[in-house]
């Protein structure tokens, strides 16, 4: 599944339990069981809030500048060393009603992407970092500049999906995955300029996060 050309106001990815819930509520709809009604029809709006797939541009044309590809708001900005290397670690967390889409941070390739599959135990449990799901992802812009981060899911039913591949060329903005509600980790290089503070919202696609030197 290629997820740049999921460009439906709901995502393919939640076709199956949308069109299930629909006919819940049909069903209990023509039937008179009102309080199923009810509940069927909440599932069906829930489900519409969380699949859905608005279209996003940052309208920068700058190839310096990072987007976010995750809606959450920030959580931590802080330095620390990776592999010898000092780098920016930034912390969002995404929220169940948070749009759902990950798109890509600048034009460029993923040049590694690796998924380990897991339970989705809240991100405060201990076992978390160990148990749950996770997707690793590199991006390294036109420039050559490379970015890396981690997609880790929590307390949902919901699989993340990442529809790229390895050596895929990706457009700003492009749609290359799906987590419905987690954290997501970026490790930027140092000397990246942030345009961002802890708590502040972002939008997948569209809020620039910062900006490589030139």
């Amino acid at each position: 599944m290629i997820m740049q050309n999921d460009t439906f106001i709901l995502s393919r990815q939640g076709w199956l339990p949308l069109a299930l819930a629909l006919t819940f509520f049909l069903f209990f709809t023509m039937t008179g069981l009102h309080f199923f009604q009810f509940i069927a029809g909440a599932i069906l709006v829930s489900l519409i809030l969380l699949f859905r797939n608005p279209e996003r541009s940052s309208q920068m044309g700058d190839l310096s500048t990072i987007v976010s590809s995750v809606d959450g708001v920030v959580l931590g900005i802080e330095e620390m060393f990776i592999n010898n290397e000092m780098m920016k670690k930034i912390t969002i967390l995404n929220g169940l009603w948070n749009v759902s889409m990950l798109r890509a941070p600048y034009d460029g390739t993923i040049e590694g992407c690796r998924i380990r599959h897991g339970v989705s135990l809240a991100l405060n449990s201990p076992l978390a970092e160990t148990l749950n799901e996770k997707a690793v992802l590199s991006f390294r812009s036109l420039r050559g500049d490379e970015i890396f981060m981690e997609h880790t899911s929590s307390q949902n039913c919901f699989s993340i999906l990442i529809g790229a591949e390895d050596g895929q060329k990706m457009k700003e903005g492009n749609r290359y995955g799906f987590l419905a509600r987690g954290r997501t980790i970026l490790y930027l290089p140092n000397s990246v300029e942030l345009t961002i503070h802890p708590g502040n919202d972002v939008r997948a696609g569209e809020s620039v996060i910062g900006r490589f030197n030139a």
